[in-house]
């Protein structure tokens, strides 16, 4: 190996499921970073095309910094959560396949944590790769009874925007300090699909580490100019995983409230939009996994350095998005016709 390990800080996580290209090409990418070297955990949940075999390929040009682990398929909170027990560093760049970074972000995004012992996380701009213009995120809000959305979602890339204090940062694109993240609880692998960044981000909070985000952080987020409509399956885990999340995290003299004013809303989109059985079930899962949330509940709260209402204050202060989703599995932009994409369906979050 031409670079010592005691070099490398930083270990790249990606999870992915069928996205053989995507995985290639984000490689290619991190191989290019600027400053020290990277090392990679691509963690694979049980891909059925050239994924281990294109990975293998990768590995002599790595220098034994680029590993491959294959598990069973049980969603990019797992995966992930299994490659930071595997990192060895002090910091993780959690990095969705379909993600292509910026030339210096990494050594931008680790200036950042080294700068501040108070930054847990650190994220920037995920922009389209279809229309680089404009915005996925930036970083992310919290309502006050448990719904989340991407900071502005659809719109265009604004210059001069300052860095900011966010509940939570999109994963696709985030650095992590290993030790705020495992204090943490790190990701909720109950969480097969959706909000378990969000989840995340607000735990990190709740423990007294900061979440930012920094404008001089890119990152082209390749997505098809379609979002799709959502299929009940993710519904449902939007459901579950948001309720999770409230129960668990929720200070204790807002729980009573907030709940209250959760499922109220939730009666109300039950009765009014379809699919209505996923957002049922939803219910009935938690009902069932009651005694399980409570003790993590316990446990987080129990380590609570900063209350919710100085997190929300990090956002806007709204119970609702600015945009419904409106059935769609993210919000739509408006963008030109690009090619269909070979994958459709794959999904590395499944």
């Amino acid at each position: 190996m031409s670079q010592s390990a005691e070099a490398v800080r930083v270990t790249v996580v990606i999870p992915t499921f069928n996205r053989c290209a995507d995985v290639r090409r984000a490689l290619g990418v991190l191989r290019e970073q600027a400053g020290p070297p990277l090392a990679v955990i691509v963690v694979d949940n049980s891909s059925t095309d050239d994924t281990g075999v294109m990975v293998a390929g990768e590995q002599p040009a790595w220098e034994g910094r680029l590993r491959y682990v294959r598990k069973a398929p049980q969603g990019p909170a797992s995966a992930r959560n299994l490659g930071l027990g595997m990192a060895c560093t002090p910091y993780v760049l959690f990095h969705d396949s379909d993600i292509e970074l910026a030339s210096d972000w990494a050594l931008r995004a680790v200036a950042q944590l080294d700068g501040d012992p108070s930054l847990g996380a650190v994220g920037g701009y995920i922009v389209y790769a279809f229309d680089p213009g404009r915005v996925n995120a930036y970083g992310g809000d919290l309502g006050w009874f448990g719904l989340a959305w991407d900071v502005d979602e659809g719109k265009p890339l604004r210059p001069g925007t300052a860095a900011a204090d966010r509940v939570w940062i999109n994963c696709s694109a985030m650095l992590v300090r290993r030790a705020a993240a495992v204090q943490a609880g790190a990701f909720d692998e109950t969480f097969f699909y959706g909000f378990e960044d969000t989840d995340l981000g607000w735990r990190m909070c709740i423990t007294g580490h900061r979440v930012r985000v920094v404008p001089e952080l890119v990152a082209r987020h390749n997505v098809d100019p379609s979002p799709g409509q959502a299929h009940p399956e993710i519904v449902f885990h939007y459901c579950k995983n948001r309720l999770r999340m409230l129960l668990r995290n929720t200070q204790g003299h807002r729980l009573p409230w907030a709940l209250g004013a959760y499922l109220a809303y939730t009666l109300v989109d039950v009765l009014l939009r379809a699919p209505r059985l996923p957002k049922l079930r939803a219910l009935a899962w938690n009902l069932a996994h009651w005694r399980a949330t409570g003790s993590l509940r316990r446990s987080m709260q129990a380590q609570r350095a900063t209350s919710d209402r100085q997190i929300l204050a990090l956002g806007e202060g709204r119970a609702f998005p600015p945009t419904r989703l409106g059935g769609q599995r993210r919000r739509g932009t408006e963008g030109g016709a690009v090619p269909a994409r070979e994958r459709v369906g794959a999904d590395d979050r499944v």
